[in-house]
């Protein structure tokens, strides 16, 4: 890959502020949101997948299948789930962390509520018939902006 030959300007870029966000404003716009990814470390690896979300009773909760990588690993699993959304033009933008176990959800009053829930269609093919919930240990989140 080439440098690009145009420039660019950097003394028309202001200064940016980077704000700190409260847990009830993370829980919003996590709540407003629809996809972020899930981390965990798995034979020493990092892993990292995209995936649909739903945030109930402050938790953060996804579908996978039940042969999926993470469906294999052991229950209090230490994860880190992040979603974010930016604007390139107005140069802004916010992020919201969530770090905590992971477990298979398999209380059926739960699972009924869940389900019942309205929420983006999981990542990947195939049945996504199993809910993994993510209760924060640690909730941060930034915002951005233009100064």
């Amino acid at each position: 890959m080439f440098p690009s030959t145009e420039r660019y300007d950097w003394d028309s870029v202001g200064p940016h502020e980077n704000l700190e966000l409260s847990e009830a404003e993370c829980w919003s716009l996590l709540a407003g949101a629809d996809t972020g990814r899930v981390a965990f470390l798995q034979d020493g690896r990092l892993m990292v997948f995209p995936v649909s979300y739903l945030v109930y009773d402050q938790c953060v909760y996804f579908r996978t299948s039940a042969d999926s990588g993470l469906a294999l690993l052991p229950g209090d699993l230490n994860t880190s789930f992040q979603s974010d959304s930016h604007d390139v033009g107005r140069m802004e933008g916010w992020s919201v962390l969530v770090s905590g176990p992971a477990n298979r959800i398999q209380d059926e009053t739960l699972l009924t509520t869940l389900w019942g829930l309205r929420a983006q269609s999981p990542y990947g093919g195939g049945a996504r018939n199993m809910f993994v919930g993510i209760a924060p240990s640690v909730l941060t989140g930034r915002r951005v902006r233009m100064g």
